[in-house]
C-alpha cells in the first residue's frame, strides 16, 4: 500500500513539474530580469523549447498513472483494508485539481492568446508625420508565447498603433505615434520581459524625428 501511495505522489509531482516546465522558457527570463536584473536572460532558457513535446507527454502519462491508482478497484476480500476517509492529497478531488492545472498550463503554453484580453489602440494621429515605424531584432524568442508576450506588453503602451512580432524571424515591427511614446520606452518594456534587442531599423521617417526620440533616452 505504501509503495502504491508513493508511486501516486511521485506521478502527481512529476505531472506538476512537467506542466510548470512548459512555461519555464517564458517565466524564467521574466523572473531573472525582475529579481536579478539580468537583461536578455531568455537566451538561457531557449533550449527548453525542444523539450516541450516530451514534457507534455510526461505530464499526461503521469496523470494517467495517478488516475489508475485512484480509480482502480480494491480487492473484495481485503479484511484489513483502511476504512478511514482518505486525506485531501490522496483523494480523487486532488487528482482532478492537478489534472485541471496541467490542462491550463498546456493551454497557456500553446495558446497564450486565449488568456490575454484584446487591447484596442485609441491613439489619435494629428499629423501623418508623427507616425513612426521601427523594426527591432530581438534575441531570445523561442515560441508563439514569446510573440504574444511582447505584442501584449507593447500594445498596452499609449501611442502604439500596430505591432507584428515573429519569433521565427526574430523581429518585431512596430508602428507608433512619436508624440506619445519614444523608441526607448518601447525597448525598455521588451527588455523587461527578459529579451535582448540586438539592433533596430528606422523605417521611412526623417532623421530629425528619429534623433529627437534618441535624445529622450
Amino acid at each position: 500500500m505504501g509503495i502504491v501511495q508513493f508511486n501516486k505522489k511521485a506521478s502527481m509531482g512529476t505531472a506538476v513539474f512537467s506542466a510548470v516546465s512548459l512555461k519555464l522558457c517564458c517565466w524564467g527570463p521574466l523572473l531573472l530580469t525582475g529579481v536579478a536584473g539580468i537583461s536578455g536572460s531568455s537566451v538561457y532558457f531557449s533550449w527548453l523549447i525542444a523539450l516541450k513535446p516530451y514534457l507534455l507527454a510526461i505530464a499526461f502519462l503521469s496523470l494517467g498513472f495517478a488516475f489508475c491508482q485512484v480509480y482502480k478497484k480494491k480487492k473484495a476480500d481485503c479484511g484489513n483494508c483502511e476504512t478511514d476517509k482518505p486525506s485531501f492529497f490522496k483523494s480523487k478531488f486532488y487528482v482532478w485539481l492537478v489534472a485541471l492545472f496541467v490542462v491550463i498550463m498546456t493551454l497557456v503554453s500553446y495558446y497564450p492568446q486565449l488568456f490575454h484580453k484584446s487591447i484596442g489602440n485609441d491613439a489619435v494621429i494629428v499629423n501623418q508625420t508623427d507616425i513612426q515605424s521601427i523594426k527591432l531584432s530581438i534575441e531570445g524568442m523561442v515560441c508563439t508565447g514569446c510573440e504574444e508576450n511582447i505584442n501584449y506588453s507593447v500594445k498596452k503602451l499609449d501611442g502604439i498603433l500596430e505591432i507584428n512580432t515573429s519569433y521565427i524571424k526574430g523581429t518585431s515591427e512596430i508602428k507608433f505615434d512619436s508624440t506619445k511614446i519614444s523608441i526607448s520606452k518601447i525597448e525598455k518594456v521588451i527588455k523587461s520581459k527578459g529579451y535582448l534587442i540586438k539592433n533596430r531599423k528606422n523605417r521611412g521617417l526623417s532623421r530629425k524625428l528619429y534623433s529627437i526620440n534618441r535624445r529622450r533616452k
